[in-house]
């Protein structure tokens, strides 16, 4: 290459390079034609002659390109340095989280900015970001969390949520529990059937539901002719014959419990993966239940165009569950319980003392299947009910309500001493079932809040129904908006604030903002049931007791030695003549007399 300075050529080094640039197209390619080195003076002339094109700059000579590089250079230098000043004081001052849209996530920044340290950041993909809450974990990457001594990023679910708000995998869980520990899972299960048709198993699983379906159907809900309906039945859903595999299946009760026995032989069909009541039928026909799949799973007669304007609700996998027919009422209306769970990164698991009641609008009745107003009890289907709000604000009772009515009504049960004590165990054994599940990678920081459905039977028998990752936040009662906000900010006192603690005085925590009644301020209402701790974990923390019992026995020993040889010496330089063998506090000593050397 040559440079022409006062009409002059002198060549330059071929090592002579441009900065690299970023989002500059062309510098390749501009920088292999500068390096052409002309073959006779002529064309060196031309080439010094002719105007050099570099990154769609117009450069008139060569010193000008080299004080234009120079200039590059010094830009690229103070881009660095802008983008240094601007990371520093993100990281410095304060603490960042990021809000999904949806289910009342204004509740949520309404907490988190109640936490002086902590400041809502509109760009949800920015890396400064400590904490996310959204509705579901779309999104997260959980292998890219970070996790330093300098930075920390924490989010709202566990990568693995689904092995237990999945309809389908709680069951599995629930199912594999209770075959290790010799129990039965439809003593709190309702009879329930899965559907998985991405399951190589599916023609077994659609048989096994179809034979239990008719067996205990009454006359009038039969399968006519079984075995040719059977493969009608399959042929509509697309469900290929299949030899007997050798995988499992789900275990089926040998009879319907009797508070899910009715004439109207109900059952509920449930999309696996959808929660506050959505795609859920109450159905009694086996015909409309495979039409309902074959809607669901491949669309109905409708234009497809038309399906996607209406958002459609897809699926292909479904539960299906018996219907409890004879549920305890509520002034003649079906009502179910939520409670709320907390999970935080370290496995620890709590329940939180108060929960609410969820009643229909409607009276109760097994004759009208159409009307979801009787049977699903969600406040995402009850509040458009003509009668939402009409009996109870919001359609809601706290427990104490609850436990007036069935004092007012002459029932003599303890709804918290029964119940809920009832409540604690089902939920625990639902978290013992996917202990090594939930956090399979130990991801660091993950917390969780799950909302329990249970449901009780006119024999006062506790049901568990469902589990969500996305429980209601909404403050649509009085009740709810007393619970929820202290229910978020002592689940995140549990959780982010322990994670990332106030670096200033004024932030420590302190009595609660949000009151609730017969609780005092300075208490956190969640009670902790127990820690699910990992295999790995589990093993260390073994190892690391034994270790502490190692040495304190050590140092015991060592302790007991230097004492008896400190009182032998002692002893020996004695003059008594009146014993001829050491004293009983100079004997060896044994295992029962070493618990006066504990305090040592």
């Amino acid at each position: 290459m040559f440079l022409a300075i006062n009409g002059s050529a002198f060549p330059i080094r071929n090592e002579f390079r441009l900065p690299k640039l970023r989002g500059q197209k062309g510098l390749r390619q501009s920088k292999s034609r500068l390096q052409e080195q002309p073959d006779s003076p002529d064309r060196s002339s031309k080439c010094l002659t002719k105007p050099c094109t570099l990154l769609k700059y117009q450069v008139p000579g060569s010193m000008i390109l080299i004080a234009r590089s120079m200039k590059f250079s010094k830009d690229q230098f103070t881009h660095r340095q802008r983008e240094k000043q601007e990371v520093i004081p993100e990281i410095l001052d304060g603490y960042k989280y990021s809000l999904g849209q949806g289910n009342n996530h204004e509740l949520v920044q309404r907490i988190m900015d109640g936490r002086t340290e902590w400041h809502l950041c509109k760009e949800s993909n920015s890396m400064s970001i400590n904490f996310r809450w959204q509705q579901t974990n779309r999104g997260y990457k959980y292998d890219r969390l970070i996790a330093n001594s300098q930075y920390k990023q924490c989010v709202n679910h566990f990568e693995q949520h689904f092995e237990i708000s999945n309809k389908q995998y709680l069951f599995r869980n629930l199912s594999q529990l209770c075959e290790n520990s010799k129990q039965n899972v439809f003593d709190f299960v309702p009879v329930t059937f899965v559907l998985d048709f991405n399951d190589e198993s599916i023609d077994s699983q659609f048989t096994q539901f179809i034979k239990f379906f008719d067996k205990f159907a009454p006359k009038d809900k039969k399968v006519e002719q079984l075995p040719k309906k059977l493969q009608e039945f399959k042929k509509k859903l697309k469900i290929q014959s299949t030899p007997q595999l050798d995988k499992k299946l789900h275990p089926i009760p040998q009879k319907i419990p009797k508070c899910q026995e009715g004439d109207q032989y109900l059952w509920l069909l449930k999309p696996t993966f959808l929660n506050r009541g959505r795609g859920i039928h109450v159905v009694n026909d086996i015909e409309v239940i495979i039409q309902l799949i074959s809607e669901l799973q491949f669309g109905s007669a409708e234009d497809l165009e038309e399906q996607k304007k209406k958002n459609a609700i897809k699926a292909n996998s479904f539960v299906i569950q018996k219907y409890i027919e004879h549920p305890f009422l509520i002034n003649n209306r079906k009502f179910d319980i939520r409670v709320w769970v907390l999970v935080t990164m370290d496995m620890n698991c709590y329940f939180f003392k108060e929960g609410y009641i969820r009643t229909s609008s409607e009276n109760f009745t097994t004759d009208n299947v159409q009307n979801q107003f009787i049977h699903l009890t969600n406040n995402a289907i009850q509040k458009y009910s003509d009668k939402y709000g009409e009996f109870e604000d919001g359609n809601q009772l706290s427990f104490d309500d609850f436990q007036n009515y069935l004092n007012e009504q002459g029932f003599k049960v303890d709804f918290y001493g029964t119940h809920v004590t009832k409540m604690k165990q089902l939920v625990w054994s639902s978290l013992q079932s996917v202990k090594r599940k939930l956090n399979l990678q130990q991801r660091r920081y993950c917390m969780e809040i799950f909302g329990y459905d249970f449901i009780i039977d006119d024999d006062f028998k506790t049901w568990l129904i469902e589990v969500n990752t996305n429980p209601c936040i909404e403050e649509s009662s009085s009740i709810l908006q007393q619970l929820l906000p202290r229910m978020l900010d002592d689940a995140f006192k549990l959780t982010i604030d322990t994670i990332f603690p106030p670096k200033y005085q004024d932030d420590e925590p302190s009595d609660s903002k949000y009151p609730v009644k017969k609780y005092p301020n300075n208490e956190n209402l969640w009670e902790p049931l127990g820690c699910l701790e990992s295999p790995k974990q589990q093993t260390k923390a073994n190892l690391m007791q034994q270790q502490q019992i190692l040495y304190q026995q050590m140092y015991y020993q060592n302790q007991q030695q230097q004492l008896q040889q400190q009182m032998q010496q002692q002893y020996q330089q004695s003059n008594s003549q009146h014993h001829n063998q050491l004293p009983y506090y100079l004997q060896p000593l044994t295992p029962q007399s070493t618990s006066q050397f504990q305090s040592i």
